[in-house]
């Protein structure tokens, strides 16, 4: 467990929203400067031990197989932000996704018309989207230095920021291999919804992953954003489509109630509800769309003679 500051602001004052294993099993606390929930101190659950030599490095699609079936379930939902992205870059070009596990949504990116890479730590994942779909993806995490300055036409980035230990780096990151006019895609959980003012600590993406360390509202992630040199150009609150036992699975995770969950997955399984899906839009899910400038400001300086100069200044660096 690791004491964090702030990712937006650096603050280190921040009230106790929930106390560990209350909600999930991080303490999740609010900044009183700026207002962003995060888990303090932090148990970094995903993305280092995905990498470590524990993991298992041969992908198992029957052991996969509902976690696979959710990824096409909700490749609907994913394609809704590629017709935005197509309009924002019309000529398409490259595109990098991050987080991109299988390869899923990656490999209908590439249908549409985009030269694609992918960033993916889970070894086995991505060894099955390089035998399934032909993608190579980087097992590399953000920070990459081998992934070069200006590199990409988008970026995008779907349920991985909340995981993030240091979102404000990969952001910073992310606006340095973009191109100018650039676009990055983030989604991401929305805790200024009504459903968490309603749920609290039973709020699905807090109950239901212990991974998830950032709890952002639009104002959180859209001031992120923009100390990384963004400019947010959209915003959408979303929804999710998803089967019926999944559903019924996440309604009780909500009451927290193991005999309900037990008994709602004998039903499932004996109506074969994971057939009937359903598109479920509660606004708890968020997604910015947000452009790295043409040109970047320019500061007014004086060079070391006392003449009138021009400094190029870019992005407020991480924390």
């Amino acid at each position: 467990m690791k004491s964090v500051k702030c990712n937006l602001c650096g603050a280190d004052e921040y009230t106790t929203l929930f106390p560990a294993g209350y909600a999930q099993l991080h303490r999740i606390v609010r900044c009183n400067h700026c207002g962003l929930m995060y888990a303090n101190p932090q148990e970094l659950v995903d993305c280092e031990r995905v990498q470590s030599d524990a993991h298992p490095k041969v992908f198992d699609e029957q052991e996969a197989r509902q976690y696979l079936q959710k990824q096409y379930v909700q490749l609907p939902d994913n394609e809704r932000a590629l017709r935005v992205l197509d309009q924002l870059v019309p000529r398409h070009g490259k595109l990098l996704e991050i987080g991109s596990y299988c390869g899923i949504f990656l490999n209908r990116i590439r249908a549409d018309g985009w030269e694609v890479a992918g960033v993916e730590p889970d070894a086995a994942a991505a060894g099955y989207a390089r035998q399934k779909f032909g993608l190579e993806l980087s097992g590399h995490l953000l920070p990459d230095p081998n992934l070069p300055d200006c590199a990409f036409d988008a970026v995008v980035m779907l349920h991985v920021i909340e995981h993030m230990p240091d979102p404000c780096e990969n952001l910073h990151e992310i606006y340095r291999i973009l191109k100018p006019g650039g676009v990055v895609v983030v989604e991401t959980p929305r805790f200024d919804s009504l459903m968490f003012k309603l749920l609290g600590r039973r709020e699905r993406s807090i109950c239901n992953c212990n991974g998830h360390i950032y709890f952002f509202t639009v104002p959180t992630l859209s001031r992120l954003l923009e100390k990384n040199g963004f400019e947010v150009i959209r915003v959408e609150l979303v929804g999710r489509t998803l089967t019926l036992d999944r559903f019924l699975t996440n309604v009780g995770l909500v009451l927290r109630n193991s005999r309900i969950q037990k008994w709602f997955a004998r039903l499932g399984v004996r109506l074969h509800l994971d057939r009937i899906r359903m598109h479920v839009n509660v606004r708890d899910m968020q997604r910015l769309y947000a452009r790295r400038p043409e040109l970047q400001p320019v500061a007014r300086s004086r060079s070391a003679d006392g003449t009138p100069g021009e400094t190029v200044s870019g992005p407020v660096p991480a924390n």
